[in-house]
């Protein structure tokens, strides 16, 4: 790395990879004592560099450079929701946008998805979830679930009442129309 990331950037990486999160080394550009292809290990924390301390499970312990070495991330269960997945991308016919909590999250669905399924994606491109319309079809994570839930429902049944009061809108200028 040839020059240190803004505040702003580290800010990102530190939610990106909050303590807990598991990665898996592919490559480490350390020409002394790189970690082995294939190595899992636990981010202990971010410094203010934007570098990825980690424990990994050979016992070894290095800075992971997020610009520099290749890693992807394999798990985050042991990481509070708001953080797991503190970055996401919903993709919906009319367009693509990055989603940030549960909140956002619902919104979009409930948005985009009266236009068409909605797919929700880590920003590694792990899909998260997708839907038919409003509606949840598939989704990866049970306990993202539960906590999406609570927002979403109520959002879907606001949905839903707009739609059918519109329906009943309809079905009165029909019904005008027919007497003239």
């Amino acid at each position: 790395m040839s020059q240190f990331p803004s505040p702003k950037e580290v800010e990102r990486i530190k939610k990106m990879y909050p303590k807990g999160t598991r990665i898996q080394i592919e490559r480490m550009n350390d020409p002394y004592h790189p970690i082995e292809r294939g190595t899992k290990g636990t981010v202990d924390h971010v410094d203010d560099a934007g570098t990825l301390h980690c424990t990994f499970d050979n016992g070894r312990t290095l800075g992971v450079v997020t610009d520099a070495d290749i890693f992807h991330v394999i798990d985050r269960l042991n990481v509070l929701i708001a953080e797991r997945y503190a970055y996401l991308l919903g993709s919906a016919i009319d367009g693509n946008k990055r989603l940030h909590n549960v909140q956002e999250v619902a919104e979009f669905i409930c948005k985009h998805g009266q236009y068409g399924d909605v797919r929700i994606t880590t920003m590694e491109g792990k899909e998260l979830l997708d839907t038919f319309g409003i509606y949840i079809n598939k989704i990866s994570d049970m306990e993202y679930r539960e906590e999406l839930l609570k927002v979403l429902v109520p959002m879907q049944h606001e949905a839903e009442n707009a739609a059918f009061s519109d329906d009943e809108d309809m079905d009165e200028i029909e019904d005008i129309d027919m007497t003239m």
